[in-house]
């Protein structure tokens, strides 16, 4: 099974994904983590390209889609992908349907995170990340080192509020649209409204999860 998380930046995409792995049969792809390896990799040939995400924009289609393409050949995705963070504008998305076209594959399923702006900034001015086993927490919860595997917690270098605003923009601007296009598409889209910060990753699984199973998809 192939699934697009679509979402503003913040709105829980990479851990919502996580948590749906043995429910859909599939593995997350997240291109964010992608690009910060990238990132930490000076000599890397594409790391020129992807200092536009530090500036909080998006990284060109073309980067993009080499990264994905090269990604979805690999052993780890062949019974499905949860695509985090891509596709971004219709130009991936287009792109994405030629991939798995290309394979005899298509996109199975869309699911939108329709998280509020205040949730947005209440999560990512609060956020943690392990760098160790990618687990992500907020402030309030007050862990200075990862409880899974004991790694000291980071903030990300753009979780900041001039990069958010920035990064929110683009969302509204490139991969909003994304919606209409599934719309129009065959591909089943699917969403859920998160306008409480209060709720829990597992509470918002809990909603997906319903929506899934009201929809036939589980």
């Amino acid at each position: 099974m192939n699934i697009v998380l679509l979402g503003a930046p913040g709105s829980g995409k990479g851990t919502q994904a996580s948590l749906l792995v043995d429910r859909l049969n599939a593995r997350p792809m997240s291109t964010g983590d992608l690009f910060r390896k990238i990132l930490g990799d000076p000599d890397h040939p594409l790391y020129p390209q992807l200092q536009v995400i530090n500036e909080g924009k998006l990284v060109s289609d073309e980067v993009v889609n080499q990264v994905v393409e090269s990604g979805i050949e690999e052993p780890e995705y062949q019974n499905g992908v949860i695509f985090d963070g891509y596709p971004r504008t219709i130009a991936q998305a287009e792109a994405l349907d030629k991939m798995l076209k290309a394979k005899n594959k298509k996109l199975d399923l869309v699911f939108e995170l329709n998280v509020t702006k205040e949730v947005l900034f209440y999560r990512i001015l609060g956020r943690q990340v392990c760098p160790g086993c990618k687990a992500v927490y907020h402030e309030e919860q007050g862990y200075k080192t990862c409880p899974n595997c004991n790694t000291a917690l980071i903030r990300r270098g753009d979780d900041n509020e001039e990069t958010i605003i920035k990064r929110l923009e683009e969302y509204k601007n490139k991969t909003a649209p994304l919606k209409d296009y599934y719309k129009n598409s065959d591909t089943l889209l699917l969403s859920i409204t998160v306008d409480d910060a209060s709720l829990q990753a597992e509470e918002v699984n809990a909603r997906i999860i319903k929506v899934l199973e009201e929809n036939n998809v589980l």
